[in-house]
């Protein structure tokens, strides 16, 4: 089973670094990684090149005409040279075990569906200056990260969610022929928080697919940032 990574990415480049610095630390490294860039800045750039010994990288960009996030991951799955596709933000760093959990839990017909913990502001600050080690479960209880309830990783397949999932467009996992035969993301969405996941899912399970609940499985930790004008940093 093959697997391409695709992370989205607007001008967050510092982000960017620590969240590629996670890809490198999986278990089960995807086997592609797809950097999804709703602008184009050649300040990507240096980024990408620090990376490109260790990670199979693939930029696509495109002119920036306001929060296109949809039309962006329509070019990425078209790009995609894998049978399975994992999404997540680029301000969204990975546990370990991320890609494997993803991987070994996405089937026809089932799409994966995880959560993420959002850390506070002084851990993120810490992680931004010190790196991803800097991610202490403690720690960011002591600062009042928010959904630190999911920061649990359980490895044993008899422990998991039995709720059904709500879909997050920064954590799920799809078959690419399931993802072609919904016709992709709706273009029609310009604006956050729904379009990319909400919309998905709906049609999705309209459908006849299913979710697989990724909570405790695939941990992702976002990073804090303030909300800009444009409503999207990563």
């Amino acid at each position: 089973m093959s697997v391409s990574l695709i992370v989205t990415v607007y001008k967050d480049y510092e982000a960017l670094a620590l969240v590629l610095d996670s890809i490198t630390k999986q278990t089960l490294p995807p086997n592609q990684v797809i950097i999804a860039h709703d602008t184009i800045d050649e300040g990507i750039q240096p980024i990408l090149s620090a990376h490109s010994q260790s990670l199979n990288l693939l930029h696509i960009d495109q002119v920036d005409t306001g929060f296109n996030k949809n039309r962006i991951l329509n070019k990425a799955i078209l790009a995609s040279n894998h049978e399975y596709l994992v999404f997540i933000d680029g301000d969204c760093l990975l546990h370990p075990r991320f890609i494997e959990e993803h991987r070994k839990n996405l089937i026809q017909s089932v799409f994966t569906a995880g959560r993420r913990i959002d850390l506070d502001a002084k851990t993120s600050k810490n992680v931004r200056l010190f790196g991803i080690e800097h991610i202490r479960f403690f720690r960011m209880l002591w600062n009042r990260t928010k959904r630190v309830e999911e920061a649990f990783y359980i490895k044993s397949p008899l422990v998991s969610s039995k709720k059904t999932p709500k879909l997050l467009g920064c954590n799920m996992g799809w078959c690419k022929s399931d993802l072609i035969a919904l016709n992709g993301f709706d273009m029609d969405y310009t604006l956050p928080g729904y379009g990319e996941d909400t919309d998905l899912e709906f049609r999705a399970l309209r459908s006849g697919m299913s979710a697989k609940n990724m909570r405790w499985k695939a941990l992702q930790y976002h990073l804090h940032h303030e909300r800009p004008d444009r409503e999207i940093d990563i």
